[in-house]
């Protein structure tokens, strides 16, 4: 069994591109009035504000074009790339115990309960130490993937190939 790639949806990049999208429009709008009514500052303004807007838009279009890795779930661990969470990148199920759904703003993450805490957050870089620590003091798993823009795929889904993917660890190596 190989790598289970999950791919994170990327709104933003697809509100940005819309975004410069009308304003492209509507700068070919102001240029065509200009034109139409021979206002060479109108004429001005649409070509340098069409121009510009092209640039964004084409950029806007290759950031949604990029797949971009939410989580990558190997035989030996997990790999968090998340955007939304901070990215706490790989880790291996030797440290993990178990998974769970905990709810986190009115949506699903799943937390990652870990066998050794101290010694798993005493190796983090200090961003993600401080996540992990606020995690704990709100009472939840010190590492928490945030699922809820994960392409295709809901945290119920997520959870069960993790826990799969545990369970056949623990059957291997322990």
């Amino acid at each position: 069994m190989g790598d289970i790639i999950i791919e994170e949806t990327n709104h933003r990049a697809f509100a940005i591109s819309l975004a410069n999208f009308f304003m492209l429009v509507a700068f070919i709008a102001i240029l065509i009035y200009g034109i139409m009514k021979e206002n060479k500052l109108y004429v001005t303004i649409g070509i340098l504000a069409a121009l510009t807007f092209i640039v964004g838009f084409v950029i806007a279009i290759s950031q949604v074009l990029k797949e971009k890795k939410l989580l990558i779930i190997s035989m030996d661990g997990v790999n968090d790339c998340s955007s939304a969470g901070g990215g706490f990148g790989f880790i291996s199920y030797k440290e993990i115990k178990e998974f769970v759904i905990i709810p986190h703003y009115n949506t699903e993450t799943i937390g990652i309960i870990l066998e050794n805490r101290r010694e798993f957050m005493s190796k983090l870089a200090h961003p993600n130490w401080k996540l992990a620590k606020r995690n704990l003091y709100l009472k939840q798993p010190a590492i928490q993937i945030h699922t809820e823009l994960a392409k295709d795929m809901e945290s119920e889904d997520i959870l069960t190939l993790l826990q799969k993917r545990l369970r056949d660890y623990k059957r291997l190596y322990e």
